[in-house]
């Protein structure tokens, strides 16, 4: 029988195996655990959105110089779950870009919704651009606004940490030069749940992008860009990205019976 949850065993692992290295340089692992461990603290107890607090927290170097240790391990945590999910995104199973902007770091429980949970490693996972920017900030299932422990199983909505993602859906996926079709399908109740007000929209934008090679070859260039340009000029890019995005994505959910 096909596996379907993951147990907290097995997550916990995982987040000591990335608080262990969670940094590039050996020599500021001990700083990096630090800084995470003590945001996530202050989240739970301040039910406060730290997020945004690591990623801006900066570390000073010699000269008076700070570097953006907090950008720095969030990148990491992008390649640690990249690697635990073999590099493909947590909804659509879609190949993820190795591009920080296309492959963001989700929060299953949204921040604005949960800002307790907004540094807690189950919470976390990596999703494409349209997962992201479709899903949002949309409140799945029915978990107090209160809460104070992280829930261990889930039952009404798809949560990509908790379920095994096989055990919940399957896909079809085929490709030719110049056409994409993607078909999902639930087998359990989160699976459904999963395909009705997520999967089908995103079958609907892959068609409407990769089936038209004007729109596919625009969106990989702009994408791709955003890697080369200076800060201010990748916020615009992004932003008019994402301004794409979602006009796709309208058209997709009228498209969606």
């Amino acid at each position: 029988m096909m596996a379907m949850y993951r147990t907290a065993v097995e997550l916990d692992a995982e987040r000591d195996q990335f608080l262990s290295q969670p940094h590039s340089t050996k020599a500021l692992w001990a700083e990096a655990k630090k800084a995470w461990e003590d945001e996530h603290r202050k989240a739970t107890r301040l039910k406060k959105d730290r997020w945004p607090t690591l990623t801006d927290y900066k570390f000073p170097k010699k000269g008076g110089k700070k570097r953006p240790l907090g950008r720095e391990i969030i990148s990491m945590l992008r390649k640690h779950l990249a690697k635990l999910q073999g590099n493909r995104c947590c909804y659509c199973r879609r190949w993820l870009q190795n591009i920080a902007h296309a492959r963001p770091v989700e929060h299953i429980l949204s921040r604005k919704e949960y800002p307790q949970f907004s540094l807690h490693y189950w919470n976390m996972a990596l999703c494409c651009r349209d997962c992201n920017q479709l899903k949002g900030k949309k409140k799945w299932g029915t978990l107090a606004l209160t809460a104070v422990d992280y829930p261990t199983t889930v039952g009404d909505y798809f949560h990509p940490r908790l379920h095994i993602y096989d055990g919940h859906v399957r896909y079809v996926r085929l490709e030719t030069n110049d056409t994409t079709i993607a078909i999902y399908h639930g087998l359990s109740a989160p699976g459904r749940q999963l395909c009705r007000d997520h999967l089908k929209t995103i079958s609907q934008v892959d068609a409407l992008i990769q089936n038209n090679p004007r729109v596919r070859t625009a969106v990989e260039t702009l994408q791709l860009a955003g890697e080369n340009v200076d800060p201010g000029a990748t916020q615009k890019l992004n932003e008019f990205i994402d301004a794409m995005h979602q006009a796709v994505h309208r058209i997709a959910q009228k498209a969606t019976p």
